[in-house]
C-alpha cells in the first residue's frame, strides 16, 4: 500500500463519530422533551395581535414572585385599558374596579393571568372579545365573593319616611351586631283619624297572621321593623320597636320601614306649626 494510500484511511477514520467507531447509530432526540416556556408578550402565526404569557408560578422564589404579579397584573390592566392597540379596549370603570380588587388581593394575580391568557388566545385566533371582556366584568365579584363588602364601624342618623318601604340599606358583616333605633316622643298616624303611635306601633293591632311584612309574634301595625337580606339571598324580616340589638348570622343589608302596607294616608303629628319627625340611628352594639 502507498503512503498515499495509508494516509487517505488514516483521515476517514479521524473523520467518524465516535457512535460509528463503535458500530453504533447516532442518538436521536428524546421523545416528550418540553418546548421552551414562554414568557411575556406573544403572538402565533395568524394572530391579531399578541398575548401575556405569565411566569411558571410555582418555579419563583418569594421575591421574584412578588415583582413578576406586579408585571402580569400591568400587562394585563395595559392590554384591558386599550393601550396596546391591537383591537381589545373594555370599559375604562370596569378595568379600574378589577385593577384595585387585585391590588388588595396580589395573591389572585396568578389564576386571573393563567385564564386571562386563554381568553387573549381564542380572541385573538379570531374569537372576537366579547367572551373576554364579559370574564374580566365578572371578576370583581368572583374575586370578593364571601368577603364582607364594608363592616358597619360608624353611627348613620336619619329619619323616617312614613311614606314609603324599605329605606337606607346598610351593609353588615357575619358576626357584627348593630344598635337599631327610634325617637319615641314623635308621633304619627297610619289611617286616617287613626290613633297617634310611635315605633312601637299601635298595641292595639297585632300583625300576627296578617299580610304586613312583619307578621309574626312580636310585630304590630304602624312599628318600626328592619329586614335583614343575606347574600346567599335569604330574607327575615322582624320588629325593631324603639331599639333593638341585630347579629348578622352572615353577609348581607338591613333595612327598615314602618309596618304597613299603604302610605297614603299616613300622617306625621303637628303642634303649633311644629311637624315631628322620628329620628333613627343604627351604630355597632359594641
Amino acid at each position: 500500500m502507498s503512503s498515499d494510500l495509508r494516509l487517505l484511511g488514516v483521515l476517514a477514520l479521524l473523520l467518524l463519530s465516535p457512535a460509528a467507531l463503535a458500530g453504533k447509530k447516532p442518538k436521536k432526540p428524546k421523545k416528550g422533551t418540553p418546548p421552551p416556556v414562554l414568557v411575556g408578550w406573544q403572538t402565533q402565526e395568524g394572530w391579531s395581535g399578541s398575548c401575556y404569557y405569565p411566569p411558571a408560578w410555582g418555579s419563583l422564589s418569594q421575591t421574584d414572585l412578588k415583582s413578576e404579579r406586579q408585571k402580569a397584573m400591568d400587562a394585563m390592566v395595559e392590554q384591558w385599558g386599550g393601550k396596546r392597540e391591537d383591537g381589545v379596549s373594555f370599559d375604562e370603570d370596569m378595568v379600574l374596579e378589577v385593577e384595585t380588587v387585585l391590588l388588595g388581593r396580589p395573591d389572585r394575580v396568578e389564576a386571573v393571568s393563567l385564564k386571562n391568557l386563554e381568553k387573549c388566545q381564542a380572541a385573538m385566533a379570531g374569537g372576537g372579545t366579547d367572551a373576554w371582556q364579559s370574564w374580566v366584568g365578572g371578576l370583581k365579584a368572583t374575586l370578593t365573593e364571601g368577603e364582607c363588602k364594608q363592616p358597619l364601624d360608624y353611627t348613620m342618623f336619619d329619619y323616617l319616611d312614613i311614606g314609603t318601604g324599605w329605606q337606607r340599606p346598610l351593609y353588615i358583616c357575619a358576626g357584627e351586631s348593630v344598635r337599631i333605633s327610634g325617637s319615641p316622643k314623635d308621633k304619627y298616624r297610619i289611617v286616617e283619624n287613626g290613633p297617634w303611635i310611635n315605633v312601637a306601633g299601635d298595641p292595639a293591632q297585632s300583625a300576627v297572621g296578617t299580610t304586613l311584612p312583619c307578621n309574626t309574634e312580636g310585630c304590630f301595625a304602624g312599628q318600626l321593623i328592619m329586614k335583614f337580606k343575606a347574600d346567599s339571598g335569604w330574607e327575615k324580616v322582624e320588629p325593631v320597636g324603639q331599639m333593638m340589638i341585630f347579629t348578622a348570622p352572615e353577609h348581607g343589608e338591613i333595612s327598615y320601614r314602618i309596618n304597613d302596607e299603604s302610605f297614603f294616608d299616613n300622617s306625621w303629628f303637628k303642634n303649633k306649626g311644629l311637624i315631628d319627625h322620628t329620628a333613627i340611628e343604627v351604630s355597632p352594639a359594641q
